[in-house]
């Protein structure tokens, strides 16, 4: 299996198994911390029945000691009194019973009337009948039943625990109503302070200004979780911790908070972790309990641990057996490999193993192919079996005698096969030996050189044939290159030959003309003139051609090597043109070989066909660019120009013989089909494409010196 395959294979198995582990992780996470929060919802439902508990059983106490059955209550409530009368009758009745039970957390006593109106509130020094209507109605409320209530409520002076009892004369009819407030902050704060929670009681704004009086509203404060939840000031306040609330945190429990169900909420504070559990315990107030819990972060820590541990674990054994895989497949790739070898060894290796007294133990298949015996008949036989009886008693004795010094023997030898035919075979014979060392046997490693013994019989007369058949090759070569270069040379004289004759038929024609003016006397001075500046141009053109085959041919060794970057510059600067812009780039220093004159004209040639075309076209700025590169062992010579290209169904006609565009044959430079003649003469090639709305004419040279055939031949 190919090592990528295999660690892709084992990089997805660790995904899986860490990717399922998490998950299980997490969720067993999850659990524990779900369980955590229920025991905090669970502890905070409980502290409303200890508070009701607590308050019930001392307000009960009290009830039935001073209350219940208390004549002077009675008559002081029955009693035509005034009501400030009776708030100064009950006030000097309860003051001093009411200052023993404060150490119960008994914040005050009050009486009210069936209707809700206030008979006596011993928080205050003086009667005062203002009361919310909504706790007048929670009062009526309670005149209607006959056992106790406990509440959670607030009222003008204080949020408490409130015991409201309904007071009834000797035949059951209602007096009054009896009501014990509790201190909440302080019962809560003295409860609780050595567990380390922190409880809030906290109040809905809207609600609370409706049952509290607005010169008694200044005894709470907004809460800062909840703004829309007020608290009251008091000493014995939890305030702490809710300022450190994470904004996240803080826009959950708000949000939850609307709907006035109880929830839990959990966050992370200075590296401690807390749970704040929200219980409704009217439809306007919460009791809010903050625990830091370290049990929770036990979780958090432990579990963290267990990933890391466990992504390790998973980690290493995934390694483990990654690596085990990786050696596995190796050892199944070298066995594979070792079988595949020991195969080709039995097919093709002669090989043959015997005991110390030359006994066969174990012979290949090859062996078996060149001796023509089979296995079953070599095993158990005697090596002597393929004995040659021309190989002496003395070469078998100093054979035993390096073997037996445990020494290898190597050399040739001659054997004889089943049918009594020779062959001979070249090898070595070493010693086998077991794990202890001990010497077992010897195996014989050789290869059959029968063929090669043929072949030096006849490696006398191979080569006295070959010798003579070199040298008739070499003059058969020789007359090919010779008839080749007789081929090109006529393609060559073919092509001047049409050059040739458009400046003699023009000479044929011009002097034809003469003759008919001479004839018919119709010429004048300005018409010899004329005729002899044609002829002269004429003659000129006929004589560069004839200049042109003559260089063609010329092997002069001084001229045979040339800078290429100096033939194509010199070439450029013959060309006059105001209009068109000619660059050279590329390597400076490149050399070829042949007659620089040609490639000059070549050059030439290219750019005088784009002049050609910008003038047809009408371009006004042409630009002609030659780059020179050299390619592996040739020279590449790169002509471009921006003359919008060949028309593609002239293109792969342009070096033919005798083709043109031009609507004038002009005698700047070589004809297409000429210039690829003599490229081909010098072994290089010459193209043409179309690129970026122009033509491009490539031209490939050899760099290496064709001085060197003609001194080889």
């Amino acid at each position: 299996m190919n090592n990528n395959k295999l660690v892709f294979r084992y990089s997805f198995l660790f995904l899986i198994l860490s990717t399922i582990s998490l998950v299980v992780l997490l969720f067993s996470k999850a659990n524990l911390i779900e369980k955590q929060k229920e025991d905090v919802q669970v502890k905070n439902k409980n502290i409303i029945n200890l508070y009701k508990k607590k308050s019930l059983d001392v307000s009960e106490l009290f009830f039935f000691t001073y209350v219940h059955n208390n004549k002077n209550l009675e008559n002081i409530i029955k009693s035509s009194y005034s009501k400030e009368e009776k708030f100064a009758s009950l006030d000097k009745l309860y003051e001093k019973k009411l200052t023993f039970f404060k150490k119960h957390h008994l914040k005050e006593i009050n009486f009210y009337a069936l209707d809700g109106t206030p008979l006596y509130k011993s928080s205050f020094e003086k009667y005062n009948k203002n009361l919310s209507n909504e706790y007048k109605k929670e009062i009526q409320e309670v005149s209607k039943e006959f056992n106790s209530k406990v509440i959670l409520s607030v009222n003008d002076t204080n949020a408490s625990i409130q015991y409201l009892r309904t007071i009834f004369d000797k035949n059951l009819n209602p007096l009054a109503i009896f009501e014990v407030s509790m201190d909440l902050p302080k019962l809560v704060h003295e409860t609780f302070i050595e567990k380390n929670f922190q409880i809030d009681f906290i109040f809905d704004r809207l609600t609370l200004k409706k049952r509290v009086n607005k010169e008694f509203i200044k005894n709470y404060s907004p809460h800062y979780i909840n703004p829309n939840f007020m608290y009251q000031n008091s000493f014995y306040t939890n305030r702490f911790i809710t300022k450190k609330i994470p904004s996240e945190a803080l826009k959950q429990i708000r949000e939850k908070m609307k709907n006035m169900h109880s929830f839990v909420v959990d966050y992370r504070l200075d590296d401690k972790y807390y749970i704040t559990s929200f219980i409704p315990v009217s439809d306007y107030s919460y009791l809010m309990l903050n625990v830091k819990c370290d049990e929770y972060e036990n979780i958090v820590k432990r579990y963290d641990l267990y990933i890391y541990v466990l992504i390790a674990t998973i980690f290493i054994i995934t390694l483990l057996l990654f690596i085990i895989n990786l050696f596995y497949n190796r050892f199944r790739i070298t066995k594979s490999k070792l079988d595949s070898i020991s195969k080709s060894i039995d097919k093709y290796v002669i090989v043959a193993e015997t005991d110390l007294r030359g006994t066969i133990t174990y012979v290949s298949e090859a062996f078996c192919n060149v001796s023509g015996y089979k296995k079953d008949e070599l095993i158990g036989k005697s090596i002597n079996v393929v004995r040659h009886p021309d190989i002496s008693k003395r070469f078998y004795e100093n054979m035993w005698s390096k073997l037996s010094n445990d020494e290898v023997w190597e050399g040739e030898i001659k054997n004889i096969d089943k049918n009594g035919n020779s062959y001979w075979v070249r090898g070595n014979i070493l010693p086998i030996y077991d794990l202890k060392n001990e010497k077992v046997g010897y195996r014989s490693i050789r290869v059959n050189i029968s063929d090669e013994k043929q072949l030096l019989k006849v490696n006398s007369l191979l080569k006295r044939d070959l010798f003579l058949k070199l040298n008739e090759i070499k003059t058969r070569d020789r007359m090919n290159i010779d008839q080749s270069k007789i081929v090109l040379m006529g393609q060559i004289l073919d092509a001047f030959s049409n050059e040739w004759k458009k400046p003699i038929s023009n000479l044929s024609s011009k002097i034809l003309a003469f003759e008919n003016s001479v004839a018919e006397d119709s010429y004048n001075k300005n018409y010899l003139n004329t005729l002899a500046k044609e002829l002269g141009i004429e003659l000129k053109i006929l004589s560069m051609h004839l200049n042109e085959f003559k260089t063609l041919f010329s092997h002069n060794s001084s001229e045979d090597k040339y800078n290429v970057y100096n033939a194509i510059k010199t070439a450029i600067a013959s060309v006059s043109q105001k209009d068109v812009t000619i660059s050279l780039l590329g390597d400076e220093t490149l050399e070829t070989f042949g007659v620089s004159y040609d490639l000059r004209k070549i050059i030439l040639g290219i750019i005088y066909n784009s002049i050609e075309e910008f003038r047809k076209k009408k371009i006004p700025h042409g630009k002609i660019t030659i780059t020179i590169n050299k390619t592996n062992d040739n020279l590449l010579i790169k002509c471009k120009d921006n003359a919008g290209g060949i028309p593609q169904e002239f293109l792969s006609k342009i070096f033919e013989t005798g083709f043109s565009t031009k609507e004038n044959l002009s005698s700047r430079g070589l004809p297409l089909h000429i210039a690829k003649l003599i490229v081909r003469k010098l072994d290089g090639d010459i193209w043409a494409k179309n690129e970026d709305n122009g033509c491009c004419f490539y031209i490939k040279l050899i760099t290496k010196d064709r001085r060197e055939n003609r001194r080889e031949q």
